[in-house]
């Protein structure tokens, strides 16, 4: 995948601590050598600098439980990618992926798939969004957790996120600097953390571009999931109702940019000649729309090598709660044009 980062090494850890590449190596194989002070030094510094461990760091092989929303299992738009990464690391780190589904109804009463009763397991990676009690009740485990794709503003947990905000204010800056001025926001900012810091990185851009966020081009009302993502209507009823179009709008996922597309197409308006469409996440369906939609690429293999990596480090080295951003990648297809000049 693009915009990949060299790995730290163990002369990175050496020139990091003063110290020569050859203690570091004898304190991350746990080998004698060195003072149990500086071994601590050096894990702690391994875990700062994401320092990842091969399978020659591994003594024995175990179990990680993979939690997923029953709504996204069988996914093939945006999370297929994000779970083969997940089970590659793991193997390549020589524990186990153990992939469950939860059902609206476990996540209700509470209720660990039956699988963790039956295997023992060391840590636990969540991806997508889980009711706030459910991730409480993962937390009274005890086993190291990492959440991705998604994290809680009233919960301190280890999280591997797309850094939503700085992406989402790249776009709006690339709609910026083909001359719109009128861009609206679509996009249900309390259905998502993501949404709502796109939302926000939308916000600031305008503010750092002295333009005034006109509301009636803003959908950002709470809207269920299996609508938002599967049905046209809110949408197409919302377009119906406006009396005035902006130059722009800039969705908070692909999924929505192309319902746009497709319901101004079906009203005789023109993308890009009469509006521009943006979108988020890079979706296989954004190069196939007509036309081809201008998004940002969520690096998703990179979050699931990211969060694996996180696991292993807070079940080896413990440390406190953080959140890691993943960069994407602003993707310009034909979508987007220059604004048309007001008469």
């Amino acid at each position: 995948m693009k915009g990949k980062s060299r790995k730290t090494s163990m002369q990175d850890l050496a020139d990091h601590l003063c110290i020569s590449k050859n203690a570091v190596s004898l304190a991350i194989n746990n080998k004698p050598g060195v003072s149990e002070e500086l071994r601590a030094k050096v894990l702690e510094a391994a875990n700062q600098l994401n320092y990842r461990f091969t399978k020659k760091n591994k003594q024995v092989r175990n179990n990680l439980l993979i939690l997923i929303p029953s709504y996204i299992k069988n996914d093939r738009i945006f999370y297929y990618e994000l779970f083969w990464a997940i089970e590659q690391r793991t193997k390549e780190n020589g524990y186990n992926a153990m992939i469950c589904g939860v059902t609206p109804e476990m996540e209700e009463w509470r209720t660990l798939p039956e699988l963790y009763d039956e295997m023992p397991f060391h840590g636990i990676i969540i991806v997508g969004v889980f009711r706030l009690d459910y991730v409480r009740r993962l937390l009274e485990t005890g086993l190291p957790l990492v959440t991705v794709d998604h994290c809680y503003e009233t919960l301190q947990l280890n999280a591997v996120v797309t850094a939503n905000e700085e992406e989402a204010y790249k776009m709006v800056r690339h709609l910026i600097d083909y001359g719109h001025r009128d861009i609206g926001f679509i996009g249900s900012i309390e259905m998502t953390r993501s949404f709502k810091d796109r939302w926000s990185g939308y916000c600031h851009a305008m503010k750092d571009a002295g333009l005034d966020i006109q509301e009636q081009y803003c959908l950002l009302q709470p809207s269920p999931l299996e609508v938002l993502l599967g049905s046209k209507d809110e949408l197409t009823a919302y377009i119906d109702g406006l009396r005035s179009m902006p130059t722009a709008w800039f969705c908070a996922n692909d999924v929505i940019a192309i319902s746009m597309i497709q319901i101004l197409q079906s009203r005789g308006l023109t993308v890009p000649g009469d509006i521009s469409i943006a979108g988020f996440d890079d979706i296989a369906s954004s190069t196939l729309i007509a036309p081809a939609l201008t998004t940002i690429q969520v690096q998703r293999e990179q979050l699931g090598f990211e969060a694996v990596d996180f696991l292993i480090r807070q079940i080896e080295f413990g440390g406190a709660p953080a959140k890691l951003s993943v960069y994407g990648e602003l993707i310009a297809r034909d979508s987007c044009t220059w604004a048309k000049k007001s008469d």
